[in-house]
C-alpha cells in the first residue's frame, strides 16, 4: 500500500525509499518530499486555509491553501490535485511551478519537526472550497499584497514554511500568474510564448558549453601529445562535432511543442528543464545512431562515413596493429558510449519526475534495439513485430516521450497529457512508417544512406510485414533473400518496383496520411493552446513527409 508513505530523500536530493507519514513525523523528521500549492481566484485573491487541530504539526496555524506529500510513483502534479480535491474539494488549472528547489526545516512548539523538500506551486481555482473539517478548521481569501505584508512584518503568524516562501515567490508572482485580477491563458502579460527557433537554439548554445567541459575534463584525464592512431581528432571533439552538425532536431522540437501546448512559458522554471533535456535527448540521439550503424554495418549516415567506418580508416593509413575493423567497431562503441554518458550528466540535472521519464525512455530505446536484432535473426518479418520495433526504437523516442517531457516540464494538466499522448503515438508510428518508405525507396543523394538499405539489413519493417502477403514469384523469390548475403543489387530493384506495382508502396502513403489527419484531430483546443496545436500540426507534416 502506497496510500499514506511520503518519500524519503537523501542529502544530495535523491529518492531513498519510503515511510509511513503519520510514522516519521518526531523530534527527528528524516528529509521527505513534500510540496506547497497556493491557489488564486480569477480575481487574483489568495485563498489560505487555517491547519486543523488534529494536524501533527502547526495546528491551528495559518497558512497557504494546500500543502501535501506526493506518493510513490506519484507527480506532484498528480498528487497537487489529488490533494486540493481530499483537503479543498476544489480542482486545480493553470498549474505551475514557482519555487522547484524550496527546502526547510522548522520545529513546532511541541518539538515535532517538519524537514522537507517542498517545490512551490502555483494555481487558479476550479470550484468552491469545501474544505475536510479534519484538514482544515477555517478558509478565507485575502489579497496577496496583504498577505505579503504580513510574512514580511509579522511572520510569526503564519506557518514557518510561508514565512520562508512568501519573500521568494514575491518577485516572480506576477510573471507566473499575471497582475491581480488577470486570469492565466487570457491576458497577454501572463508570460511569452518561446518560439522553437528560440529553444533550438538555446539548446545549442547548452550542447556547446556541454562540449567545452567534456573537453576540459578529457585534456585533464588524458594530458599529452595527440592519440596514437586517431590523430588531433580525439573522442570529445568526434562527438561534438556529429551532436552540433545540425540535424533534424525532431526530438528537441517535440519537447518544445509538448510544452508550448500544456501552457508553458519562457519564463517558467520548468523552460530550462526543457531545454536540458532537449539537449540530452540530442545527445542520446548521437548514441544511438553510432551504435545502430555499428550492429547494421552501415558505412554511410548523412552522406558521411560512419564512426567505425572512418575508425578502420585511420588504422589503415596509421599502419596499425591488429584487425582494423575490429578497431573500428571499439572505437566507434566508446565514442557511443561516450554520447551516453553526456546524455545521461545533462539529464542528472533534472527533477526527479523528468529523470524518471529518462530513464524509461532509455530503456525503451535498448529494448527495442535489441528486439530488432534477435527478431532479425529468428528472420521475423510478421507485421506486429515490426510495428512493436517501430514503436520502441523510432516513436517512442523520437515523439511520443519528447512530448510527455515537455509536458512535464510545463505542469500539464492530465487532460493536456491524454490529448498529447494520442497524437503522440499516432505521429509515432507516421514517423516510423516514413523511416521504413525512405529505407526503401529515398534517394541516397538525400538520405546519406544507400538505396534498398534497409532491405540489405533485413530489418523488421511495416513495408517489409505488408510484402509477405503481397509479392509472388520472382519477387517473392527475392524477398526471401532479404537480410542474406544472397540479396543482389538486382533483387533490390526488383522488390522497388514490385512493391510499387502491388501497391504497398500507396497503402504506406495512405497509411501515413491516415495517421497524421487522426493524429491532428486529437489535439484537443479545449485543453491545449492553440500556438501549440498550430506548431504539432505543423510537425506532423514535416515528420510524415520528410525526405531524409
Amino acid at each position: 500500500m502506497t496510500d499514506d508513505l511520503v518519500i524519503l530523500v537523501d542529502q544530495d536530493g535523491r529518492d531513498a525509499g519510503s515511510a509511513p507519514r503519520l510514522e516519521i513525523h518526531g523530534p527527528d523528521t528524516p528529509l521527505h518530499r513534500a510540496f506547497s500549492l497556493f491557489l488564486f481566484d480569477d480575481h487574483g485573491r489568495l485563498l489560505l486555509t487555517r491547519r486543523a487541530l488534529e494536524k501533527i504539526t502547526w495546528p491551528g496555524v495559518w497558512t497557504n491553501s494546500c500543502c501535501g506529500h506526493p506518493r510513490p510513483g506519484e507527480s506532484y502534479p498528480d498528487a497537487i490535485r489529488r490533494r486540493a480535491r481530499e483537503e479543498l474539494g476544489v480542482g486545480v488549472r493553470g498549474l505551475r511551478i514557482a519555487l522547484p528547489s524550496f527546502a526547510y526545516r522548522a520545529t513546532d512548539f511541541s518539538g515535532v519537526v517538519e524537514n522537507e523538500v517542498c517545490p512551490v506551486y502555483v494555481g487558479r481555482i476550479v470550484g468552491e472550497p469545501d474544505p475536510d473539517p479534519t484538514e482544515v478548521m477555517d478558509h478565507q481569501w485575502v489579497e496577496w499584497e496583504d498577505y505579503r505584508s504580513t510574512a514580511e512584518r509579522t511572520p510569526g503568524l503564519i506557518s514557518p514554511w510561508n514565512a520562508l516562501q512568501v519573500p521568494q515567490l514575491a518577485p516572480i508572482l506576477p510573471q507566473l500568474m499575471g497582475p491581480s485580477g488577470a486570469v492565466p491563458g487570457q491576458q497577454p502579460e501572463v508570460g511569452r510564448t518561446p518560439t522553437a527557433e528560440a529553444t533550438l537554439a538555446r539548446v545549442d548554445t547548452l550542447l556547446r558549453e556541454e562540449a567545452a567541459c567534456l573537453e576540459t575534463l578529457w585534456r585533464d584525464a588524458v594530458p599529452g601529445p595527440p592519440v596514437d592512431i586517431l590523430g588531433p581528432d580525439d573522442l570529445p571533439g568526434w562527438l561534438h562535432g556529429m551532436v552540433l552538425q545540425g540535424g533534424k532536431r525532431l526530438r528537441p522540437s517535440m519537447c518544445h511543442w509538448g510544452f508550448v501546448a500544456s501552457g508553458g512559458r519562457e519564463h517558467d522554471p520548468g523552460y530550462q528543464d526543457l531545454v536540458r533535456v532537449a539537449a540530452a535527448l540530442e545527445t542520446l540521439h548521437v548514441f544511438g545512431l553510432i551504435h545502430d550503424d555499428i550492429m547494421d554495418r552501415a558505412e554511410t549516415r548523412r552522406g558521411e562515413p560512419t564512426a567505425h567506418v572512418r575508425a578502420t580508416r585511420r588504422h589503415r593509413e596509421a599502419g596499425g596493429d591488429g584487425s582494423p575493423e575490429l578497431f573500428g567497431a571499439s572505437i566507434a562503441i566508446l565514442l557511443g558510449d561516450l554520447a551516453h554518458a553526456e546524455a545521461d550528466r545533462l539529464a542528472d540535472g533534472l527533477p526527479e519526475t523528468l529523470r524518471r521519464m529518462w530513464y524509461e525512455l532509455t530503456i525503451e530505446l535498448i529494448a527495442g534495439q535489441r528486439a530488432d536484432l534477435t527478431g532479425a535473426a529468428a528472420h521475423r518479418r510478421d507485421l506486429d513485430h515490426a510495428i512493436t520495433i517501430a514503436r520502441l526504437k523510432s516513436g517512442s523516442y523520437t515523439v511520443e516521450r519528447p512530448l510527455q517531457l515537455g509536458a512535464e516540464a510545463a505542469v500539464a494538466t492530465p487532460e493536456a497529457r491524454e490529448s498529447l499522448a494520442r497524437y503522440g503515438h499516432r505521429i509515432g508510428a507516421v514517423f516510423a512508417l516514413r523511416d521504413d518508405y525512405l529505407g526503401i525507396w529515398g534517394d541516397p543523394a538525400t538520405t546519406g544512406k544507400p538505396a534498398g538499405d534497409d532491405l540489405r539489413n533485413g530489418k523488421a519493417t511495416t513495408v517489409l510485414g505488408l510484402a509477405e502477403s503481397a509479392l509472388s514469384g520472382t519477387a517473392a523469390e527475392a524477398l526471401g533473400r532479404v537480410g542474406t548475403a544472397a540479396l543482389t543489387d538486382a533483387d533490390i530493384s526488383l522488390l522497388q518496383e514490385a512493391l510499387t506495382e502491388s501497391g504497398v508502396r500507396d497503402r504506406v502513403e495512405g497509411m501515413i496520411r491516415e495517421g497524421v489527419d487522426t493524429a491532428v484531430a486529437a489535439l484537443n483546443p479545449a485543453h491545449l493552446e492553440r500556438d501549440g496545436i498550430q506548431g504539432l500540426a505543423a510537425m506532423a507534416e514535416r515528420i510524415a513527409w520528410r525526405d531524409r
